[in-house]
């Protein structure tokens, strides 16, 4: 077998009898023959799966429609058939999917429940919120798990609203119940959604798939779905709303989820007169596990939205809500003309509080009513008098925020909201799903007319919402154009508050008003604003020639810092523009240069990264550990020091208030991610057995410079790295010393 390179995730090969590895970064293949058959095995990790293409000349590739896709693990993959082997000799190459989310796939789900009465069962689940055992669940691509809960779910897509409930159930389907630690391809939890009324079965999948390029939005894509051997139809599956949806957008899931589940309007973040818990606690209702300030926290941010001045609100309001996502959400709602949706029903939609950030921001919720057909003209600024909306009320009275808003909705609308892409997105899941609609025995209707004319609508009202959006009165005014945007040449130091420019110019007679840069030293959080010139004096070049410019600040050592931009227009609107366009969900970026210490008190002398037995924490724990050295004949205080496994955030853990490290004494920290934890230090990461950096850096005060740091590669169990005692700048493979002399 020959093996052929490829860029991305693709492993190409020229197919033999003889079966060795080729490998390509993310997986390997494995080949074998029974008789003249060829079977393909793909290791590599678990959450991944494959489709093969074949070619005759390395050049011109096509699909092998009838393998599907592969999942891939450890040597326990499955295999599967290519067919024959082939004469004359082909060349086969696997290529990874999008996941199990990848909207391009029609996924079969396989349940089997060995309960004769499982349907009725389910049906009480959904009831008490209890699970069902579900036997086992397998995909078509060879993913299986043994030992599920299942239930039926859904409101008004259960009962049909006091009409004809339909037969086609929405399910819910939990691989970590009852066995905790399971999980399929990455997910927990999977949501089997029946479309109730979308006799496409695609709205919510086209929705989302274009929700969660700006928004916080669960994926989505459509099933084929089994139970016990029979066929019950195409399915909408869409992402869970938990913990594994909020680690794709945040730096972590341990903050607080909430819903709004009721319809009354008061979950809408509606001030109700007073901070009392009692007041607002049959309003929301809380996903996560409880904490006694999670209450708080909410109320709080109802408290500083509806009561805080106008004329302080735009400063005021970053600091408890993650304004620009909130903006983008309730762009995408109205768009889309969702009625399961904020501005409709102040309710049916979910909220995260990011403990890291400390504001609360929107996570969408429930897709199947959108494209509501009554819906076409509903205004882009829909809200903006609603005192039971105040979210958008507050937004869309601030002047700032509003264009803020307007911009956001005409990047969507120009990116994805017209009918060439969404036409394009809606005949991809056409075509994957059409086949599969028409065999399905609970779709709902027996003439396939019913479908056709359900698909005309949606594309129809796709075309006449575009159509009325674009040339809306509050979507016409100019914003001027903002050619590019630059962060400085070269590293800045520490020291430094560097430069950021950009080109703008107006857009036909409208003028500038001002020109914006929105800075930051974290992957989360709020942006500072600087507004920048066109006068010579800012780093911009000449007067007037159209470089604006202004400087940010001086970030740590080791600092990605994020940036774009904003321009305003001169118009009475004053219409803006931002670049990127997908700001603040995309940025550009500059890194400030590691600033290394000439000489230090206390270096990195030894670590763990794969402590299976030798030391537990003071929790019985066996995790990793670093251990530090001071080299001095006095005590060094490290308070207000950090530890770091990041080169772009060197602040990642500070050491507390206290902290100190005895005179030629020795310091250890565990590397556990369980900050909170007593006694001992808990540091925020983990250290990589494969192979990372580790940094000890200075105070604020000193611009974080680097005190240490070390480059380490794979690591092995049980045996730690250290300086050796021959010479301390040798780092070495060694016997762990912790708290000790190194030998």
């Amino acid at each position: 077998m020959t093996k052929t390179s490829y860029a991305g995730a693709a492993i190409g090969l020229t197919l033999s009898i003889m079966a060795p590895f080729a490998d390509a970064g993310d997986g390997q293949i494995r080949l074998r023959t029974e008789g003249t058959n060829l079977l393909m095995q793909i290791e590599g990790n678990s959450k991944d799966d494959w489709r093969l293409e074949t070619s005759a000349d390395l050049s011109t590739w096509s699909k092998a429609t009838s393998f599907g896709t592969l999942l891939s693990r450890g040597t326990n993959a499955p295999w599967r058939s290519v067919g024959g082997r082939a004469e004359p000799q082909r060349f086969y190459r696997a290529l990874q999917t999008g996941g199990l989310y990848d909207p391009t796939l029609l996924r079969s789900f396989h349940l089997t429940f060995t309960q004769a009465n499982w349907a009725n069962l389910l049906t009480s689940a959904r009831t008490t919120g209890s699970n069902v055992y579900c036997t086992t669940l397998a995909l078509d691509n060879g993913a299986t798990n043994n030992g599920n809960g299942a239930r039926y779910r859904g409101n008004t897509s259960f009962t049909g609203m006091g009409g004809t409930a339909p037969a086609k159930k929405s399910i819910n389907i939990e691989v970590d119940w009852p066995n905790t630690n399971a999980s399929l391809m990455g997910y927990t939890t999977f949501n089997l959604n029946n479309a109730y009324q979308d006799e496409t079965i695609m709205r919510e999948s086209v929705y989302f798939n274009v929700m969660r390029q700006y928004a916080v939005c669960p994926a989505a894509c459509l099933a084929q779905v089994y139970i016990n051997g029979a066929n019950r139809g195409v399915y909408s599956h869409a992402q869970q709303q938990n913990g594994d949806l909020i680690r794709e957008y945040f730096p972590s899931n341990d903050g607080d989820r909430w819903r709004a589940p009721n319809m009354d309007g008061s979950g809408a973040l509606v001030y109700l007169g007073n901070t009392n818990l009692s007041t607002y606690t049959p309003h929301y209702e809380l996903k996560s596990d409880y904490n006694t300030n999670a209450w708080p926290r909410l109320i709080n941010a109802i408290y500083q939205l509806n009561t805080t001045s106008s004329n302080v609100f735009r400063e005021r309001i970053e600091d408890v809500l993650g304004v620009d996502r909130w903006i983008w959400f309730m762009v995408l709602e109205n768009i889309f003309a969702d009625d399961d949706s904020y501005w409709n029903k102040g309710s049916d939609y979910m909220m995260y509080f990011s403990p890291e950030s400390g504001r609360l921001y929107p996570v969408e919720h429930d897709g199947n009513e959108a494209f509501f057909s009554g819906d076409v003209s509903l205004s882009p600024v829909y809200g903006a008098a609603l005192s039971t909306r105040p979210v958008l009320r507050q937004f869309l009275s601030n002047p700032e925020l509003r264009q803020r808003y307007l911009a956001h909705m005409r990047t969507v609308i120009e990116e994805s909201y017209n009918p060439g892409s969404m036409t394009a997105l809606v005949n991809q899941f056409h075509s994957l799903s059409i086949t599969n609609i028409i065999a399905d025995p609970l779709k709902g209707y027996t003439s396939m007319a019913t479908y056709t004319n359900d698909l005309q609508a949606l594309r129809m009202f796709i075309t006449n919402r575009y159509n009325y959006l674009r040339t809306h009165a509050e979507l016409t005014p100019l914003a001027p154009n903002i050619i590019a945007a630059s962060g400085p040449a070269t590293e800045p130091k520490a020291t430094e508050a560097p430069y950021v420019t950009a080109v703008v110019q107006a857009n036909g007679t409208n003028g500038i008003s001002s020109v914006w840069v929105y800075h930051r030293g974290k992957g989360y959080g709020r942006f500072r604003a600087a507004q920048m010139f066109d006068d010579g004096a800012h780093g911009d070049g000449s007067a007037g020639d159209g470089v604006f410019g202004a400087a940010t600040t001086n970030y740590p050592s080791g600092t990605k810092v994020r940036f774009y931009i904003e321009a305003r227009s001169a118009n009475a609107a004053k219409a803006a523009r931002f670049l990127p366009a997908r700001a603040e969900e995309v940025t550009y970026s500059y890194r400030v240069a590691l600033s290394i210490a000439a000489n230090t008190p206390v270096v990195i002398n030894e670590f763990m990264a794969s402590n299976y037995s030798i030391l537990a924490d003071p929790q019985g724990e066996y995790d990793d550990w670093i251990e530090l050295r001071n080299v001095t004949d006095q005590p060094v205080d490290l308070t207000g020091h950090y530890l770091s496994d990041e080169p772009g955030n060197m602040r990642k853990w500070q050491f507390p208030a206290g902290t100190s490290i005895p005179a030629d004494g020795y310091l250890l920290v565990w590397a556990d991610e369980d900050v909170t934890a007593a006694p001992g230090l808990h540091a925020s990461f983990k250290l990589g057995g494969s192979g990372e950096q580790l940094y000890l850096t200075d105070i604020d005060a000193n611009s974080n410079v680097v005190l240490d740091f070390i480059s380490f590669g794979d690591q092995t169990t049980d045996t730690s790295y250290g300086r050796s005692a021959n010479d301390a700048d040798v780092w070495t493979l060694m016997s762990p010393t912790p708290g000790d002399e190194n030998r």
